[in-house]
């Protein structure tokens, strides 16, 4: 049997994001390749077309079947090839204009976001490459719903086992602003509640990234039982490492995706109150924003406040044309030069459920992280474990204690890294393998090849 398990296995993940360079959800399943081939794991990857087609691994891109995501990843695949410039408005502007009759049909026969019809796709797919040469098991990794839609039904068509990596719960992630009935009427929430209950059914291990989201799930879906548990996914050491420099300016850093729901606009009010009781700081201290513009909130707020003295905005950074370094690569570099990290949580109530997976890119960028948290112990817990400062998301007077936390150390020049080891992918995969092993080596299905 040991020499039977040494022999290498073929997998076929199933990760609409695969590959988008600085995408956390790319970053998630991506990272692990390596340490899968480690572990004797041959693999092929099903994704969308919005990311780079992998340089080693088989990588089969699959456009979505419905007119409404065709032009999504149109949209998505011209940005990234010729830029947002005029090429770019006149090519989706008129695919817009000619697909409009079909998505106005779409959105009427499905009520479904655009992006459903990537899973028949990518599960035909799946079946075809199947049929060309076995594989031993099926594993969907998102993010997406339609990941694990298309795991199911690849699952279905082939018969392999299914794996899945939840990154966000399905269930309770609605805006709380949303009409409650109309979220309970509305058919992408009642294909999330079916979507849950279908990977407690059948997917032989499942696993979420935190520890309510797991309980919350084996909750609703009883039968799950221990096939479900909880990983903390960790994060790829860096590439590069740069020597952090204190200088005349306290740089406070935020990097990634900002919205209604997880906004600066909370760090912001915090910020304002501190200003306010120390005004001969404001000109050393700046806030520089990465991966995106401010938030609608935030903009208001800075607006009204006068505040775009102590913001500097670097939109996403992407591939360097002359140097070939990857987006990744620079945030990381800058992740390193700042003096704290911002991490946002958001506050509404499904935060219980999720961390998000930038912490583990700050824990090892060695920068003491400044979180404003929200109704999660894991989360405060891994905080303070690495040497952070945490604020109620809620409360701006909390915010603004954990600034003079901050700036005190800066001005003493002792905001040092933890000596805590980061949370690598190395021990997540480790403990994938570990479960997938144990519950299928006396399954029938699951063939070693």
């Amino acid at each position: 049997m040991i020499q039977q398990m040494m022999k290498r296995r073929r997998w076929l993940i199933i990760a609409p994001t695969f590959n988008c360079d600085g995408r956390a959800a790319s970053q998630t399943i991506t990272d692990k390749l390596p340490y899968l081939e480690d572990a004797g794991i041959d693999m092929e990857v099903i994704s969308s077309v919005t990311g780079e087609r992998h340089s080693r691994i088989a990588h089969h891109q699959v456009w979505p079947l419905g007119p409404s995501g065709i032009r999504f990843d149109y949209r998505h695949v011209t940005s990234k090839r010729h830029g947002r410039g005029f090429r770019y408005k006149l090519q989706t502007v008129a695919l817009s204009i000619a697909l409009a009759p079909a998505i106005l049909v779409e959105r009427i026969l499905t009520g479904l976001s655009g992006h459903w019809s990537w899973t028949p796709a990518a599960a035909i797919k799946a079946w075809s490459l199947n049929r060309a040469q076995p594989f031993d098991l099926i594993f969907s990794s998102g993010g997406p719903v339609s990941a694990h839609l298309a795991g199911w039904m690849a699952h279905k068509l082939t018969g392999l086992p299914w794996i899945a990596e939840v990154h966000d719960p399905f269930v309770n992630r609605r805006d709380p602003k949303e009409n409650k009935l109309r979220a309970r009427l509305s058919r992408e929430r009642w294909i999330e509640r079916v979507l849950e209950k279908l990977v407690c059914d059948h997917a032989q291990v499942a696993w979420w990234f935190t520890d309510a989201a797991v309980m919350a799930a084996r909750g609703r879906n009883p039968q799950l039982g221990d096939r479900g548990l909880s990983v903390l996914p960790g994060a790829k050491q860096p590439e590069v490492t740069v020597s952090h420099q204190y200088c005349d300016v306290l740089r406070i850093g935020h990097f990634g995706v900002l919205s209604d729901s997880r906004s600066l606009a909370e760090f912001l009010e915090g910020l304002y109150i501190w200003i306010n009781r120390n005004p001969s700081a404001r000109s050393v201290v700046q806030l520089h924003v990465f991966g995106t513009g401010l938030d609608p909130r935030a903009k208001q707020l800075a607006e009204v406040w006068n505040m775009w003295d102590m913001i500097v905005s670097h939109g996403r950074l992407e591939r360097d044309p002359i140097t070939g370094e990857s987006g990744r690569t620079q945030v990381t570099r800058k992740m390193q030069e700042c003096d704290a990290l911002l991490l946002l949580h958001g506050n509404v109530p499904w935060c219980a459920e999720y961390i998000p997976s930038k912490i583990y890119e700050y824990i090892w960028a060695r920068r003491p992280i400044l979180a404003l948290t929200h109704q999660n112990s894991q989360l405060d817990d891994l905080v303070q474990r690495y040497g952070g400062v945490i604020a109620n998301s809620l409360d701006a007077n909390s915010v603004a204690a954990a600034m003079d936390v901050v700036w005190s150390k800066w001005k003493s020049q002792s905001l040092d890294p933890s000596s805590v080891a980061p949370v690598g992918v190395d021990s997540a995969v480790a403990t994938i393998m570990n479960r997938v092993d144990c519950a299928l080596q006396s399954s029938d299905s699951y063939r070693v090849a």
